[in-house]
């Protein structure tokens, strides 16, 4: 069975070259996250937010690769939308460790809350009096 038809029942799954993408929903992101780490992907490279303010919502962008050189570079990227008013996704942080650091500079530079994630409160990059503020959203 191939990655694809491994993701297929988690989301939407589209593979474009070496990147295999999948859409799904933020009550999904666990088990899809769950999903790619027992496929083998066992590094996590980034999670990024994508404002956009025009449809009101964030994408949260999740990218995976593997540490062998086995797979050719084929990485896995999870997007879930949220709502900017109510940014709220289920935490990952506890089956990629380095997705607690990744989580709270999204947290603190969107204000996207990360639940489960006791980590992700008060200022982690920013001086204490710009709490609060989220410098990279859009106006």
């Amino acid at each position: 069975m191939s990655i694809l038809e491994k993701l297929k029942d988690l989301g939407t799954v589209r593979q474009q070259d070496n990147i295999i993408k999948v859409f799904t929903r933020p009550s999904k992101i666990r088990e899809v996250v769950k999903r790619v780490r027992e496929l083998g992907y066992d590094t996590i490279l980034t999670i990024s937010v994508i404002d956009v303010p025009g449809k009101g919502i964030f994408v949260i962008r999740y990218v995976f690769s593997r540490r062998s050189m086995d797979n050719r570079g084929m990485r896995i990227v999870v997007y879930v939308k949220v709502s900017r008013d109510r940014a709220e996704v289920p935490t990952i942080s506890d089956i990629y460790m380095f997705a607690d650091y990744l989580e709270r500079e999204c947290s603190e530079m969107y204000g996207v809350r990360f639940v489960g994630n006791e980590r992700c409160r008060g200022t982690f990059f920013l001086d204490r009096s710009l709490e609060g503020v989220f410098p990279h959203r859009k106006a």
